[in-house]
């Protein structure tokens, strides 16, 4: 069997003649026409970049389409930069690729714009509105550069924009700017009398089909709602049936599957008319072609959404009465779509723990709220640096009481964080507010304590009301924040502030991972911690950490007996 060469499969669709920057290094040092200083800041951000890419500058190519994927993934702090360093360094990275007509050359002066769009672009200046210059800028230039009129702009120029950046552009998201040009196009028109009316249109992202109002008939939505109503109602007396009502959040997650498989259907060809009930949804016909439609949007491959929709039918195939030769072929359907139980940790969590192995990026991840709390606010934005501390506060239970996000989003002020008044504060929620029903109750260490009241204290009117009782409020302080827009923000803070990937549920892994470092063979205590039902559960998910500690004390042994003996 002929095995392929990683590096060549990575350099597959290259073009032949495409140079690397070792090339371009060697270029730089044989130019005359710029200033010493210039090419060798200019070589300096080339290597930089390769050393980050963690290869050679002869194995980098000089390729914008090559290199927007893997800079995007690359996280400044992780290679001791703050995010301007790194901006300065691929800045200067395309400013060699564009003195050798690799890129094109940015036009940014007043005098590159056409005397339409000079005269447009003033205006956008004049307004002084944060918004549009970032977003519009790149756009206008092209625009002009391009001999395009304002009245003439339309979505295919738009589009040819985004192809211009997939071109030209090395780090920069030709999607997200392109995306941005567009919204800030159509801000323009809304805000600024001079700018072009016409609004540009966006090609929708979401792989979600959702279907308006009244598209279906009522007769489904009253069966849709009868159903639901049943999931959380229990009859204690009735010989069969559910013995536990599902909580709201699930009950919202079916009503959430089921709509979205009846938009599959519809979508699949099926008139709205056909999908009268609940019952009809739930039909081997209806089933197989939602599915289908939903496998077609997902490469033909199957998903968890996938897989739990379908589980879904089969249950509300049972639950309605449906003829058995009907539900058997649906559970057929299910098992075609079904992913295997995952056993241990996914591989994707495990990469990111082998760089909390590390002592020193222990330390920086237990640290950083610290870090973060100790930062002189002379001169910042207060709203900034709220939300920084708001972040490092999440960051910081999360430490030390490993609980799912979904419970750290929802923290209110009384009801969770209980203090018997000789300065000690515990975090408690009950089995009901918690996903499998285990309550929960762990000891605040007195500086994580002293950390969200000095958040608290500071905070005020520039994140949430004065009177707001979450933790983690929404700006309106209405309800506390979503758990997915706080998961996100921790992620992104983590990856700012250290540039480690450690996203809000990484934090039990790791909880798990330093606990059985020191307490071999304690899964009872992990599973307690963690608030697992079974030990069973805990030691399937995390057996595999103590196969690597083995392994290592293994290798120890082995090395420490191969000293000995020579």
């Amino acid at each position: 069997m002929q095995h392929l060469n990683p590096k060549h499969i990575d350099r597959a669709f290259l073009h032949p003649d495409c140079l690397m920057f070792g090339d371009l290094i060697g270029k730089l040092n044989q130019e005359t026409d710029l200033f010493p200083t210039r090419l060798r800041d200019m070589a300096s951000a080339l290597r930089r970049i390769a050393k980050a890419l963690g290869l050679p500058p002869e194995d980098v190519p000089c390729d914008p389409r090559w290199l927007q994927p893997r800079l995007k993934k690359i996280a400044p702090a992780a290679h001791g930069l703050t995010l301007k360093s790194w901006q300065n360094v691929v800045s200067d990275a395309r400013g060699a690729m564009a003195h050798f007509g690799i890129v094109k050359r940015r036009q940014r002066r007043n005098t590159d714009l056409t005397p339409k769009w000079r005269a447009l672009w003033k205006v956008v200046l004049a307004s002084n509105d944060p918004t549009l210059a970032p977003s519009l800028s790149g756009f206008v230039y092209f625009l002009s550069c391009s001999g395009v009129s304002p009245e003439d702009v339309s979505d295919k120029v738009a589009l040819d924009y985004k192809k211009g950046l997939e071109d030209n552009e090395i780090s920069r998201s030709p999607d997200r700017a392109y995306r941005a040009a567009v919204n800030g196009w159509n801000l323009a028109g809304a805000r600024l009398v001079d700018w072009p009316q016409r609004k540009l249109s966006l090609p929708s992202r979401s792989k979600i089909i959702r279907l308006p109002a009244g598209v279906l008939p009522a007769s489904f939505a009253t069966d849709l709602n009868a159903y639901l109503l049943s999931l959380g109602q229990v009859d204690i007396f009735a010989d069969e049936g559910r013995t536990q009502a599902l909580r709201p959040s699930s009950i919202k997650h079916y009503r959430d599957l089921l709509s979205r498989f009846a938009a599959e259907a519809v979508n699949s060809g099926i008139k709205p008319s056909n999908i009268s009930s609940l019952a009809a949804l739930v039909t081997p016909t209806i089933a197989e072609r939602g599915l289908r439609s939903m496998l077609e949007k997902n490469d033909n491959k199957t998903c968890q959404s996938i897989a739990r929709t379908a589980i879904l039918l089969n249950s509300v195939a049972k639950a309605l009465g449906t003829p058995e030769a009907d539900t058997k072929k649906i559970a057929r359907l299910a098992k075609k779509v079904s992913i295997p139980r995952q056993t241990g940790m996914t591989s994707k969590n495990m990469t990111r723990l082998r760089a909390l192995q590390d002592e020193e990026q222990v330390r920086r991840l237990i640290n950083l709220p610290n870090v973060i709390f100790s930062r002189s606010q002379e001169g910042q934005k207060l709203h900034r640096c709220a939300v920084e501390r708001e972040d490092a506060v999440a960051i910081a239970i999360l430490t030390h009481c490993p609980i799912r996000v979904a419970n750290l989003s929802q923290i209110h002020l009384q009801r969770n964080i209980q203090r018997p008044g000789d300065g000690r504060a515990y975090l408690v929620f009950a089995a009901s507010d918690v996903k499998n029903m285990q309550p929960l109750e762990f000891e605040l260490p007195k500086d994580v304590v002293r950390m969200i009241d000095r958040h608290l204290a500071s905070r005020g009117a520039t994140l949430c009301p004065p009177s707001t009782p979450w933790l983690f409020p929404r700006r309106d302080g209405s309800s506390p924040v979503g758990p997915n827009e706080l998961a996100k923000r921790i992620s992104r803070r983590v990856r700012k502030e250290i540039g480690l990937d450690v996203n809000a549920h990484l934090f039990r892994h790791f909880a798990v991972m330093i606990f059985l470092d020191s307490h071999p063979g304690s899964y009872e205590s992990a599973r307690r911690l963690l608030g697992h039902t079974a030990t069973s559960h805990t030691i399937s998910v995390y057996s595999g950490m103590e196969t690597r500690a083995a392994a290592k004390a293994f290798s120890d042994l082995v090395t420490s007996k191969k000293k000995r003996m020579s």
